[in-house]
């Protein structure tokens, strides 16, 4: 997967995050104390994640994944009703998100294949060329199983970077600290995987054309 098809992801990560900060501060410059604040940066992103669902009339695995993430978060919001665990569960939810990746590598269907054909293949032939691939070569499997197994990784170990930066910082610090943090995360399992994946993938497909 090059860094070109890559660009989507990284977009969506920047959209979300810039939402999120803004929602926040704005209802903190208007005087509301930090757990509305925090409840409506969260609605903002559920919000956000139903627009671009609705925008490009899908309903795939990705849309449902972030849309239970910010939903969940925006239910335990109400019934934590302490601005730290707002934030806390934020942990909780990546780490569940981190083994449900995980259980996807346990079933024979890691999810990073089906990521990386909903932002890097273009068309369905290609999509079914992948298909193919994944389904013959060994290889070209081992890809995305460790992918998906570094991206788990990754969102374990954010999710425990961020409880001492809830609770060692001040809210208004620990807000934007904390959405950082999962942006930088994102942003790193992102060029990981654009290195990774497409040197895989060209090695796969070059395997492919030779033998036809």
């Amino acid at each position: 997967m090059s860094d070109t098809r890559l660009q989507p992801v990284v977009t969506v990560a920047l959209w979300d995050v810039g939402l999120v900060l803004a929602a926040y501060f704005a209802c903190r410059l208007t005087g509301l104390d930090g757990y509305v604040a925090l409840l409506a940066a969260t609605t903002t992103a559920l919000l956000r994640t139903g627009y671009v669902m609705v925008w490009r009339r899908s309903f795939d695995g990705f849309s449902a994944a972030m849309c239970l993430l910010f939903g969940a978060g925006l239910a335990l919001s109400f019934v934590t009703g302490d601005e730290r665990l707002v934030l806390a569960t934020k942990s909780v939810i990546t780490a569940v998100l981190a083994v449900v990746l995980l259980g996807s590598i346990a079933v024979g269907s890691p999810a990073a294949f089906g990521a990386a054909k909903r932002f890097g293949a273009r068309g369905e032939e290609e999509r079914r060329r992948w298909d193919r691939l994944y389904a013959s070569k060994p290889e070209f499997r081992r890809i995305y199983v460790t992918m998906t197994f570094v991206w788990a990784t990754v969102l374990l170990i954010e999710s425990a970077l961020r409880l001492p930066l809830i609770y060692m910082l001040p809210i208004d610090v620990a807000v934007p600290a904390s959405s950082v943090l999962l942006l930088l995360s994102i942003l790193l399992a992102v060029w990981w995987s654009a290195w990774y994946g497409g040197r895989g993938e060209q090695r796969a497909h070059a395997g492919t054309a030779v033998a036809e």
